[in-house]
């Protein structure tokens, strides 16, 4: 896997990531992964984070998750629809419990059109400056770049 891009609108990268909004897209695997490495490293910090998968059901990390209290994870019901579990998602994230947001897949759903690139956006304007969110998709809607500190771009290899 090559990492092909990495860009921080703010000039240099921040050590401690605070209210930072973080993309990750490509082409290949790799991106609930890197999602996964951002979970345990700010749980391993006593931070409590919130991932919501739009895709994959984490079944390869259950194990993670019954030893990591501060990780919680969501998935989506087979009889919930996007929309739902989306809103659902954002008022838990909302409640300040969580320093860290992962929405693994979510531009995979903008994609779809199972949500729209407003209500999405509108979320991430409007998210509380001291949550860290972490978005993953296949590709990324290029209004999403602006509100990003960080984007990585992952390519099959070279």
């Amino acid at each position: 896997m090559d990492v092909g891009k990495l860009k921080n609108n703010h000039g240099l990268l921040q050590k401690e990531a605070v209210g930072v909004i973080e993309i990750y897209y490509g082409d290949t695997k790799g991106k609930t992964r890197l999602c996964t490495g951002a979970a345990i490293s700010a749980a391993l910090k006593k931070k409590n984070v919130l991932m919501v998968s739009f895709g994959d059901d984490y079944e390869d990390y259950s194990e993670l998750f019954e030893i990591a209290p501060h990780i919680t994870r969501l998935t989506l019901p087979s009889n919930a629809g996007v929309r739902e579990y989306f809103d659902h998602a954002a008022r838990i994230a909302m409640t300040f419990r969580y320093s860290v947001l992962i929405l693994d897949s979510v531009f995979d759903s903008v994609e779809k059109e199972l949500l729209s690139i407003s209500e999405v956006y509108e979320f991430l304007s409007n998210a509380p400056d001291s949550l860290e969110i972490i978005c993953t998709g296949q590709k990324v809607q290029e209004r999403f770049l602006s509100l990003a500190d960080e984007i990585v771009e992952l390519k099959k290899g070279s």
